[in-house]
């Protein structure tokens, strides 16, 4: 999407002055609009993000809903266990992981917005909504997710799905070797996003395996 129309559909849809909402100067916003300034910069895009409570899969690829809708006030999240079963809570924070990159996350600054109750994920640690389409059919737009513990390198299951966490981003990918030690390469499994993403191992923060899917439109 251009950011001319990006800007003009927040302002339309929302009724309020980008300018205004992040303090930032109308020629800015101008040279975006007449294609002088092709890319803002990431400050400006997470303030956006943030000051909209813009959907970051819409705002980089103009798919899915332009919003992010809370999970809590949209579907609640109740699963009835099978007999016998158990239920472990699983702490739950309200940060979308990308089907595609978005800003880096580090657990330890974050606070859950609450648990989950979901049977047989003893060894989960944390549970997200998840946003894009390019890893469908697996994950669907506005599933949640929940991983467990991180694991190094040396503990990657092949071909399985991760969070894949590093300096700069986050995203949720299936995860292969590499066509060197050195790197790991990330794929989509939706094949309209076809193409590898090369990622040096020395730039890790973190790996969570994906241990299951909570899907919302079953709730």
């Amino acid at each position: 999407m251009e950011w001319g129309r990006i800007i003009d559909t927040i302002e339309e849809k929302t009724g309020k002055s980008v300018c205004k909402e992040l303090g930032i100067r109308p020629q800015y916003l101008s040279d975006l609009r007449s294609g002088k300034s092709k890319n803002p910069n990431s400050d400006f895009v997470l303030k956006l993000i943030e000051a909209f409570n813009l959907n970051s899969n819409w705002l980089l690829t103009g798919e899915g809903e332009m919003f992010i809708t809370d999970i809590a006030e949209s579907a609640p999240l109740q699963i009835i266990p099978q007999e016998g079963e158990e239920i472990t809570g699983i702490p739950f924070y309200d940060i979308d992981v990308m089907a595609h990159i978005a800003e880096s996350l580090d657990l330890k600054e974050e606070t859950p917005a609450g648990v989950l109750s979901i049977p047989g994920f003893k060894d989960c640690i944390a549970c997200f909504p998840v946003y894009g389409s390019s890893m469908e059919p697996k994950i669907s737009n506005g599933d949640v997710i929940a991983v467990s513990q991180a694991v190094t390198c040396d503990q990657i299951l092949w071909g399985e799905i991760y969070l894949v966490i590093t300096n700069a981003w986050r995203v949720v990918k299936t995860v292969h070797p590499g066509k060197t030690e050195e790197y790991i390469i990330l794929r989509s499994i939706n094949p309209a996003y076809a193409g590898d993403t090369n990622v040096k191992k020395e730039d890790l923060r973190a790996l969570y395996l994906v241990r299951g899917v909570v899907s919302r439109l079953g709730m």
